[in-house]
């Protein structure tokens, strides 16, 4: 089973410069071979094949004007055409758009690297750069298959590290749950636990447009100077600030997201939760703030692939089920409920129900009767 560990890393000041050449030689090498694709086709009508992108390579590196390509690792440069293999297999093959140029402002800095790679305890090894410093050590054991190198927009360095480990399988329980997504509160239990909702985005969003608005300004600024936003210091300090808030919502968000996932797939056998339709559901423009701040989407994913990895069971129960409406006491549908009722009494067993925990009771039901 493949994993991945991703790890802050703090190289020297030769071992960035470094990185900073990969990175630029990564981005024009995909430029260069997307370009060449583009006009090969248009000549031939034929897309052109991974062997090809790899012939380019060889022969750039003879050019005078592009010997600065053999500066850097040539293990990455032969992933990109990999990757830009199979961006347009994807293109042809399914609904990903067509491969796009990479800007040198906004592109993400990345390279992926599978030659020569070692760890030693919180320090690790790659070629023309050597041994880099590690926040933590590797959390996995077994055959290091890649590393991933990127520097995030707040300048930060991280080392992602793709690790095949022997399948662990988590000691099995016999607890099930059920789980009801909503706004009020993140996630409620069959159980009866009910984990807040902590509002990650708008517990920051008046700093963040405070903070904002001070970059609009510098922007304002720039403009009337005709000035590059590159050479103009206070812009700089400022988008970094704002993107330092985005980065610390980011991070509070998947912090509590990984936590309750491991809690959640660790202490239950089988999880049964809703199929929600999230795109649709953020068309509502009351709420599309407020959805996209709860990330149900991540949740499920990390959910997903902890099950997997433990051997657990998840269900999803389809999206149209009234769980909301039915009695979980003796199973009467009791009819279509407004949002604003939090607590309702079944007409025909006369039990007094929460509205989210008898939802969540009905997701558990449903979802072990699937698959008794």
């Amino acid at each position: 089973m493949k994993k991945a560990h991703k790890i802050r890393i703090y190289p020297n000041c030769r071992q960035e410069i470094q990185f900073q050449k990969t990175f630029g030689c990564v981005r024009f090498y995909w430029n260069f071979l997307l370009d060449q694709r583009i006009t090969n086709y248009k000549k031939k009508k034929e897309n052109a094949d991974y062997k090809e992108d790899k012939t380019t390579y060889a022969s750039l590196k003879k050019m005078e004007e592009y010997a600065w390509l053999k500066e850097v690792e040539a293990q990455p440069l032969s992933q990109v055409a990999m990757d830009l293999n199979k961006a347009f297999k994807n293109t042809f093959n399914s609904t990903f758009g067509f491969p796009k140029f990479k800007s040198k402002k906004y592109s993400k800095k990345s390279y992926r690297t599978a030659m020569g790679i070692k760890v030693n305890r919180n320090y690790f090894y790659v070629s023309k750069v050597g041994w880099v410093k590690m926040a933590e050590t590797l959390r996995f054991n077994g055959k290091l298959m890649n590393v991933t190198i990127s520097q995030s927009k707040t300048e930060k360095y991280f080392a992602t590290f793709l690790v095949d480990t022997e399948n662990f399988q988590k000691d099995p329980v016999t607890e099930s749950i059920g789980l009801d997504l909503g706004l009020t509160h993140f996630c409620i239990t069959s159980a009866g636990e009910k984990i807040g909702n902590e509002r990650f985005y708008r517990s920051l969003e008046k700093r963040l447009v405070v903070e904002q608005r001070k970059l609009s300004r510098r922007l304002e600024v720039a403009k009337k100077h005709n000035r590059k936003l590159e050479e103009c210091k206070n812009y700089q300090k400022q988008r970094v600030k704002v993107v330092r808030i985005h980065e610390k919502i980011f991070n509070q968000r998947n912090d509590f997201l990984h936590k309750l996932s491991s809690r959640i797939t660790d202490e239950n056998q089988i999880i049964c939760i809703e199929d929600l339709n999230v795109t649709g559901m953020v068309r509502n423009h009351k709420l599309a703030k407020s959805i996209a701040d709860v990330s149900w989407s991540e949740f499920v994913r990390q959910l997903t692939y902890k099950c997997e990895w433990k051997r657990r069971m998840l269900v999803k129960i389809d999206r149209f089920y009234p769980s909301s409406q039915i009695c979980s006491s003796c199973g009467h549908n009791d009819g279509k409920k407004e949002l604003d009722i939090r607590e309702w009494t079944c007409s025909n067993c006369g039990t007094n129900h929460d509205r989210d925990i008898n939802a969540s009771i009905n997701i558990r039901t449903e979802g072990l009767s699937g698959i008794a």
